[in-house]
This record gives structure tokens, sequence and C-alpha cells, in this order.
């Protein structure tokens, strides 16, 4: 992101501004779209009562509080179940039928963001309608251990007895590599938005090389790969990409 004199914000192992509240809020600022940070750290000072990013920072130390809704405003810790109707139709009637019926066997799903989990449990009510639910494999990521925690609490939206593989787990896909496997599914809906371009490219890396050959990551609806072939991958249908089989 771009430097100020000012504030210093020259990445996080530079002293002042974005380091000094990034450290204390337990996030990669730099990772973040700069617009939408600014807008962050704005509605943070603003609430704390303070000026300045260094005055920011130490009420960051403070105020745990203060701290937690900092990190669910930049981490933007949205869900809820079959969010955007339109694409999980999708989901249900064209991309999860392909996968079973190329796959012969049962599936493996990441949902990467996956805040409170209701995303993952909206795939697994899917795979429950379609007879693919036993066996199958259910993992959801997010940034924010609270999310993970709420995640694991959640009410799910399965009829009695249904006992998929569920299992939630924190990870920051800013810093760390994906989820170890091979993935039938790859769900990343509306996290790339808010990262500069450098972070989402690494993120789509991530993402692409997860995929299973055959396998689908689908993307939220504002959002599309610049070059699907260069990631190995091509265009489905609505924001949803195909991880190409090698040849031979």
């Amino acid at each position: 992101m771009a430097g100020t004199a000012e504030h210093g914000r020259t990445g996080l192992g530079a002293p002042g501004g974005w380091a000094r509240v990034g450290a204390a809020a337990g996030l990669r600022l730099d990772a973040y779209r700069e617009a939408h940070v600014e807008r962050c750290l704005a509605r943070a000072r603003d609430l704390a009562g303070v000026e300045g990013d260094a005055a920011l920072a130490a009420a960051l130390g403070r105020d745990p509080q203060l701290r937690t809704r900092l990190r669910r405003w930049v981490a933007v810790s949205h869900s809820g179940l079959f969010r955007d109707p339109e694409q999980f139709s999708v989901l249900e009637q064209v991309l999860l039928p392909g996968l079973l019926h190329r796959r012969r066997g049962a599936p493996r799903v990441w949902s990467a963001g996956c805040a409170a989990g209701q995303e993952l449990w909206s795939v697994a009510a899917i795979l429950q309608r379609l007879g693919a639910l036993d066996g199958a494999v259910l993992v959801g990521s997010d940034l924010l251990q609270e999310n993970v925690e709420a995640a694991g609490r959640a009410d799910v939206p399965l009829p009695p007895g249904a006992t998929p593989a569920v299992r939630f787990e924190r990870r920051d896909l800013t810093r760390e590599p994906a989820l170890p496997g091979e993935w039938d599914l790859v769900l990343c809906r509306n996290l790339g938005i808010y990262l500069a371009p450098g972070a989402k490219e690494r993120l789509h890396r991530i993402l692409a090389g997860a995929l299973a050959p055959g396998g689908v990551l689908l993307l939220g609806r504002t959002e599309r790969l610049a070059s699907p072939a260069a990631l190995g991958l091509r265009a489905l249908v609505d924001r949803a990409y195909e991880r190409v089989e090698p040849a031979g």
C-alpha cells in the first residue's frame, strides 16, 4: 500500500502508523485495501475518542472490546445461511451434481473465510438433499478465533441424525498456506474484494492450488479472476472456476 510521511505506512515491519495498530489488533493491515483500512481505523478512532494511529494502538491495548470490533470491521465477518440464494441455486443444480458425477465418492469441501460457519452448513444441507452428505469432509477456516468458536456452536440446519464430518479452524490466508490436501469445492466469497492487489493475487494462487483436478473454486458474485488460465483454471458459471485436468 502507498505510504505517507504522516503515518509511516510502510508495512508491519516498519515503526509507527499501521504497524502499531496492526500489532495491537493482531492483524496484517497492509494485506487489505488502503481505503477499507482507513474507514475501519476512522471508525475505531471515533469510537475510542482518540486522534492518530499511535493513540489508537494504545487504546486497543487497553480495550479488548474495541480490539474485537476493529478486527471484525477489517475482516468483514458477515455470514448467513444460503446467503446469495441465486449462487447457492447454481451450486445445488449445476456445480455439485457435476462434481459428484466426476468424483464418484464423498466430496471434500473447504469454506475459506467462513465467518460463523453458516456458508459451510448451507453446503452441508445441499449435500444432504443430494444424498451425498455421508462421508463428506467439510472444513471451514477463518482469520478470527471468535468466528471459529461461534461456528462450532452454530445451529445446524440438518435433520436429526445427520452427522457430517465438519470442523472449523483458525487460518490467516494473508500469511499462511492453504489447508492441506486436495479439495473438490473451495468457497471463498467476498474476501478478496477487501484485500490489496498483491494479497488478493496470493490468495487466488493459494485457493487454485488447493483444488483437486476437476475441483471448483467459487468466488462471490462481485468477484472475478483476471486470468483463470494462469492459475490452471477455466471459467464455468456464476463466478465458478474449475481446475483443469492435467494432460496425459
